[in-house]
């Protein structure tokens, strides 16, 4: 990434407000380390055995004063931060010349004064290591040359030879070249990634997870004009940075996606380039993806109420018949497949919005069938039969995954499933479809036949659009197309799947991005051993 003096004016308020928040911690930091000592020290001199010592007065009252001030350094720099961030100062401006003056009183009750020179050159120096944890050379040189003062001052007023003074006085300065220098490191070190953590005019926080060629944070939006939002960056990884067509499909996935304006779809908000990254922001969808609710539901035996199941397949179809009808700015139609639909990419959120998420795969119908000879993109267990084949196909390939992921929901069960790759791919051509009624007593007829359309092995007998799936839902009883009913039962799920997971510590939030789950966003599968197989009616 560029140095901060050439990158855009919001780029860089953002390091400045991260570079702020660095000195902020340190603040912070020094104040509870401040805070510590001195809790320390009380326990020391305020022993009965020390306390009763008439010569250790000044020193006590010394020591009190010193943890009356770090609590009210802590205080400060805890609940007023505007304040508080200048609290490493607080070393070099209170703490020294408070020591000094109370070895200057000490001084005075001690048999011979310079009984008291070991703790006089200490403790300055011992101040001047603390300062260290500022990560600031200003206030390490502060307070080096403070200390360097105030021992100067004391031992002056011993008249020793100008040797030992001398010797003496580089002891702070040496202690405080050597922090400078560290801290000088670990600043370049700490800068270098807190940029990394800069992607164009968004600040990434938690990474989230990590696919085939990208990893997703939790980003936050934060412009010129002082208003912040919460979005989802999908990065592309290092190693796939440089190469050509890896940029492509990153980029066909951004435009595809910033294309699409839906209540059902996760909206792409911002494509570019920085430094050595390629970035897409996304939509930030405050939830859980669908394959999480439903391994939840699995554990507990517990299947998703009816009407949400119904309320969450006919959002999927609203997604999927906006996606195959989209047109272009001139009218021509897009014929767009999503090609990877499946529970991991349907987010849902906490109020029980449903979104069809990653086009990572996508493309137009007709184009692309296979990347490679007898390479399919896509998840085995959801591709349909004329995929797997090698043969076109179109939208109503998105059907047959939609089929597979409504049944999935249905019966907390795939319906295909095998131990191996080459054994799913014979399942899901020709292992007879197992009856959903069978699987779950209290699914009504009518949307197991809606479910059995979708899976009709043979493409010109399957439903041959979202809209004919759609059509088929409004029919169902009333009971079951309760929208308001069934988006409340959803996220009432989506909720206690997020309270259960925070309780394990294992909940974090979710993108909208490709790989929410962790999983890969794209997986490469060989169809060759299968060209031969022939799909059979379900």
């Amino acid at each position: 990434m560029a140095d901060s003096g050439t990158l855009n004016p919001a780029v860089k308020a953002n390091l400045e407000k991260v570079l702020a928040e660095e000195q902020r911690s340190a603040a912070l930091r020094m104040a509870q380390i401040r805070l510590l000592l001195s809790i320390i020290a009380g326990v020391i001199v305020l022993t009965p055995s020390q306390r009763n010592n008439p010569t250790l007065a000044p020193t006590v009252y010394g020591t009190l004063a010193f943890l009356v001030v770090s609590a009210i350094v802590y205080g400060v720099t805890r609940f007023v931060p505007s304040v508080g961030k200048w609290g490493t100062l607080a070393v070099a401006f209170v703490d020294v010349p408070m020591l000094a003056f109370i070895q200057h009183l000490q001084a005075e009750r001690l048999p011979m004064a310079w009984y008291g020179i070991p703790t006089a050159v200490a403790l300055p120096c011992g101040l001047v290591a603390l300062s260290a944890l500022s990560l600031s050379r200003t206030v390490i040189a502060i307070t080096a040359l403070m200390a360097t003062a105030t021992i100067l001052r004391r031992l002056l007023s011993l008249e020793l030879p100008t040797p030992p003074i001398l010797l003496t006085m580089l002891v702070p300065p040496a202690i405080g070249l050597v922090a400078v220098t560290v801290v000088g490191r670990i600043r370049a070190l700490v800068h270098a990634a807190r940029k990394k953590d800069l992607v164009g005019k968004y600040i990434l926080g938690e990474r989230l997870g990590a696919g085939g060629m990208a990893e997703v944070f939790l980003a936050t939006y934060s412009p010129e004009g002082g208003f912040e939002r919460k979005v989802a960056v999908k990065r592309i990884l290092p190693s796939y940075a440089e190469r050509p067509e890896s940029i492509a499909l990153f980029r066909r996935e951004a435009e595809l996606g910033a294309g699409l304006a839906h209540p059902n779809v996760v909206q792409v908000l911002d494509f570019g380039a920085d430094g050595d990254t390629w970035f897409i922001a996304m939509e930030f969808v405050d939830g859980l993806p669908l394959s999480r609710v439903l391994t939840f539901a699995r554990k507990a035996g517990t299947p998703l109420p009816l009407p949400a199941c119904v309320y969450l397949i006919e959002e999927l179809c609203q997604a999927l018949d906006y996606i195959h009808t989209r047109t272009s700015p001139t009218g021509s139609a897009l014929q767009l497949i999503h090609r990877d639909v499946n529970p991991p990419n349907v987010l849902v959120s906490r109020i029980g919005e449903v979104k069809l998420n990653d086009f990572g795969v996508a493309r137009a119908a007709g184009k692309e069938q296979l990347t490679e000879a007898g390479m399919l993109r896509g998840k085995v267990a959801y591709a349909a039969p004329e995929q797997l084949l090698g043969q076109p196909y179109d939208a109503r390939a998105d059907l047959w995954a939609l089929g597979i992921t409504a049944f999935e929901v249905l019966v907390l069960q795939k319906p295909f499933t095998a131990p191996d790759d080459v054994a799913l791919y014979r399942a899901c051509l020709e292992a007879p479809l197992p009856v959903p009624r069978s699987l779950r007593g209290d699914l009504p007829e009518g949307l197991e036949e809606i479910v059995l359309g979708l899976l009709v092995r043979d493409p010109g007998a399957r439903f041959q659009t979202a809209e004919q799936v759609l059509k088929r839902l409004d029919a169902l009883d009333p009971s079951l197309t309760d929208r308001v009913l069934g988006r409340k039962q959803l996220a009432t799920w989506v909720n206690d799947v997020r309270k259960t997971m925070s309780d394990e510590a294992a909940f974090s939030p979710t993108p909208s991005a490709s790989v929410p789950d962790g999983q890969t966003a794209t997986m490469t599968h060989d169809v060759r051993t299968t060209r031969s197989t022939k799909p059979e009616g379900s």
